[in-house]
């Protein structure tokens, strides 16, 4: 099983003490009339145990990042955090 476009935003793949995953981001550009503007950006990113960000790369398109993300660290254990109510990552917060 693979991270795909139905499980990018609760599917990260695990390879102790890393993560890898898919997130959204923005950055600023400039338009062709001079203006400012704001890209929206998918987010390849591996993460440390503590979330601290070791490597990031951005694409335009959800399928390129996720086809990096597969290619790169698909031999990696698959978790999905939907419905997940202990363990790492915002479902285990004490706010919960």
């Amino acid at each position: 099983m693979n991270i795909t476009q139905d499980n990018w935003t609760s599917t990260h793949y695990y390879s102790e003490p890393l993560r890898a995953f898919v997130s959204l981001g923005a950055a600023p550009i400039e338009t062709a009339e001079g203006l400012q503007d704001v890209e929206f950006q998918y987010l390849v990113t591996m993460t440390d145990k503590d979330y601290q960000e070791l490597y990031q790369s951005s694409h335009t398109s959800l399928e390129e990042a996720i086809c990096v993300l597969n290619e790169k660290y698909g031999h990696w254990e698959l978790k999905d955090a939907d419905g997940k109510v202990h363990g790492d990552g915002c479902s285990s917060c004490a706010a919960h």
